[in-house]
């Protein structure tokens, strides 16, 4: 089979890859979006603030997005610098309520509203190779689950593959990691008859920081994010402990008497909160995750990603009209925001002193004292 030629592959079809999709078949872009999984596995619950809103009508999928039945958030609340909840009602939003996401279903919908857009979706796809072409873009050689490999040819390449950065890292650009955290995190379920506020909570700690929100069906997301001086012996095998810490807990524990722990095995994945050093290079660019991970405390990973998805669709439609500076303006954006990110964590992070000399809130005020340009 010939090369299939393509404007834009990009590699990741979660909500940067596939809201990009969108943004660059609205453009008339011929583009091919490849996604490792086929959307059916379980995915990690996440939060979409009320202006999430304002992003997927730009997207052009909020009526899309409005069918699919997302537990509606009624804003946050937290035990943090002190035992006394602190709320920030939705309410007083000018967009609304947020939402506490179904992943899967969240993901697969942007995909699907990018295919309906003319993006040629590839999933349980990998990329297993390229090569650079004569004159510019790249050969791509991919590879379906229980099919032969196969090329594919694009003028530009986009890496969507989050912490990964698999394609970019490859160019040669380097992870600049300001902290490293991580986050253990279990499932319970709502009993019948009993009944569970839709406020995000989070709840600081000795050992770290707790939160936990209603998902759709009725089940809970729990949990614990820290680091391995203050968690040495909370491990995703190792559910005792993990439940013996939430059993200290105090708003924690209190809302999850309504709840029942499912028994499902616990989840864990880095949190680390870094960027890449460049983002982008001859005819390819990060996005998302991929280009920078901010820390979970915000709530901004799925707004980030696809306010960083509108970026770089930005960027490419300038790119290909020839504008000389087009990806260096998309790099020194990204870079702003995770600085104006980092202002705003130092000072949330300030605000909690009760545990001053504990492993996890030490290390973080340490954390803060430290130059971005001295992080590796």
């Amino acid at each position: 089979m010939p090369p299939l030629p393509h404007d834009v592959v990009i590699l990741g079809g979660g909500p940067a890859g596939a809201a990009l999709a969108l943004a660059l078949g609205a453009q008339g872009r011929s583009v091919a979006l490849l996604e490792r999984s086929d959307y059916t596995a379980p995915r990690w619950g996440e939060t979409l603030p009320p202006e999430g809103r304002t992003l997927l009508a730009r997207l052009g999928v909020w009526e899309a997005f409005s069918q699919q039945g997302h537990q509606r958030s009624a804003g946050s609340c937290s035990s943090w610098g002190s035992e006394t909840l602190g709320y920030n009602d939705a309410l007083y939003s000018p967009w609304g309520c947020g939402w506490h996401l179904d992943r899967g279903c969240f993901d697969r919908m942007l995909a699907e509203q990018a295919v309906a857009r003319g993006v040629v979706l590839h999933t349980a796809t990998e990329l297993t190779g390229w090569a650079r072409r004569d004159g510019g873009g790249y050969r791509l050689r991919v590879r379906r689950a229980g099919d032969a490999e196969r090329w594919l040819e694009a003028r530009f390449v986009v890496d969507a593959t989050g912490r990964r950065a698999a394609f970019a890292t490859a160019q040669g650009a380097r992870w600049h990691t300001l902290d490293r955290t991580f986050c253990v995190a279990g499932v319970f379920q709502l009993t019948p008859g009993r009944t569970f506020d839709a406020f995000t909570l989070v709840e600081a700690r000795e050992e770290g920081w707790w939160y936990s929100a209603l998902l759709p069906r009725g089940r809970v997301v729990v949990g614990l994010v820290g680091d391995g001086a203050s968690l040495p012996g909370v491990r995703p095998g190792r559910p005792e402990a993990w439940r013996a810490l939430l059993a200290r807990t105090g708003a924690t524990r209190r809302k999850l008497a309504a709840c029942d722990f499912t028994g499902e095995p616990l989840l864990a994945r880095p949190a680390p909160v870094a960027r890449l050093d460049r983002p982008w290079g001859e005819d390819w660019l990060a996005v998302g995750d991929a280009a920078c991970t901010l820390d979970p405390l915000s709530s901004q990973g799925i707004s980030q990603a696809l306010r960083s998805a509108l970026l770089a669709a930005e960027a490419l439609r300038r790119h290909f009209r020839g504008v000389p500076d087009a990806l260096p303006a998309y790099a020194a954006t990204l870079t702003r925001q995770f600085e104006g990110h980092l202002q705003g964590r130092a000072a949330y992070y300030g605000l909690e002193r009760r545990w001053p000399t504990a492993p996890f809130w030490s290390h973080r005020a340490r954390v803060h004292e430290t130059p971005l340009a001295r992080a590796s």
